[in-house]
């Protein structure tokens, strides 16, 4: 352990527990970043739909394995997250690539139209966070949960 405290940004502030195990304290993060960006974007859409739409527009085409991936997100917990966007008839199957077989995803006209519309929110989010954060610290977080994800991969 640590033997620090970290705080929530902005008011009031409040000590966050060591809880002296990576896994609980990156999920810990996640969960609060995904609040705030929750937040932001309303109930429209969930921040992790927005990534996974994001991808898609990146990416038009990506098969089931390659947005698993990039997401990390294991195979069941991809699978139910694309039957719902394609349920609400953002993203459709899409035969694509040099196999054929292969099967991926696009994103229908409706599951752009509501990324373009939700955007600025996220856009919204990624500045309050950014705001609340050092001068530096924005960056170094990119290359640092990079680094960490890059020796989970390696395990």
């Amino acid at each position: 352990m640590s033997g620090k405290s970290t705080s929530i940004p902005g008011p009031p502030s409040r000590p966050l527990p060591d809880l002296g195990c990576a896994c609980a304290t990156l999920r810990r993060a996640g969960r609060l970043v995904t609040r705030l960006y929750s937040e932001e974007m309303g109930d429209v859409i969930e921040p992790a739909q927005f990534a996974l739409l994001s991808a898609l527009e990146r990416v038009p085409g990506a098969s089931q394995t390659g947005l698993g991936a990039a997401l990390g997100l294991d195979k069941s917990t991809l699978s139910r997250n694309l039957r719902l966007l394609q349920r609400k008839g953002w993203l459709e199957p899409a035969i694509g690539g040099e196999d054929q077989r292969q099967r991926g995803f696009r994103l229908t006209e409706s599951g752009s139209r509501v990324l373009a519309e939700t955007t600025p929110a996220w856009r919204r989010a990624q500045a309050r966070l950014r705001a609340s954060l050092p001068a530096g610290d924005w960056e170094g977080m990119f290359e640092l949960i990079d680094r960490v994800s890059a020796a989970a991969l390696a395990q």
